[in-house]
């Protein structure tokens, strides 16, 4: 297995990977790297990986993941849909970035991403996708006031599902099916109020 991690920059060119293996082994040194705060040495390996078409995707997910570890979510979510456009098949592509723009405060963005996130998870069969950014965009469709349509998102969900929102810690279904529910009703109310 290859392992760059002593490499200097001029001679990972003659050492481009040559397998899935090769790629995965780069792609952990470059997280090994931002995990121990040598965000420099992460990046420059993405950086290094999107000089090469059959590896720039990866570079490029990977270095998405290392700018919001730093905190530059702009930076992350940029890579990401420069990702998604050129090869829109990963459900965790979506959903990733479904999860920085709802921490950067573009909601209406976030719901769009988890809706796609939701379709191609489900094509591809992965419920893990699927559910997690069921979950996600309700919580979204909460912030925006769209509580019929967070209601309608949890209600296909297993019991008791639930997932870490930052933030706020864990949520699950039954917490916000009750926000959505309690909203309507305050909602339906004031209506009734208003109308005498």
């Amino acid at each position: 297995m290859l392992t760059i991690v002593s490499e200097s920059h001029r001679d990972m060119k003659s050492i481009r990977p040559k397998s899935e293996d090769e790629l995965e082994s780069i792609l952990k040194s470059a997280y090994d790297y931002a995990r121990s705060e040598n965000y420099e040495k992460a990046i420059e390996l993405c950086d290094w990986l999107m000089q090469d078409s059959s590896t720039e995707i990866a570079g490029r997910r990977e270095r998405a993941a290392v700018r919001s570890r730093m905190g530059d979510i702009d930076g992350a979510i940029i890579d990401l849909k420069y990702v998604i456009k050129t090869d829109g098949l990963e459900p965790a592509d979506f959903y990733t970035l479904g999860i920085l723009l709802l921490r950067n405060g573009s909601t209406i963005d976030a719901i769009e991403q988890f809706g796609d996130a939701v379709k191609t998870g489900d094509a591809a069969k992965n419920h893990y996708y699927k559910n997690s950014s069921l979950l996600f965009r309700a919580e979204a469709k909460l912030r925006v006031c769209d509580f019929e349509g967070a209601l309608k998102d949890v209600s296909g969900l297993p019991d008791g599902y639930n997932t870490y929102f930052s933030g706020t810690g864990m949520r699950s279904k039954e917490d916000i099916a009750g926000e959505a529910k309690t909203a309507i009703e305050r909602k339906a109310r004031s209506k009734f109020q208003f109308k005498k």
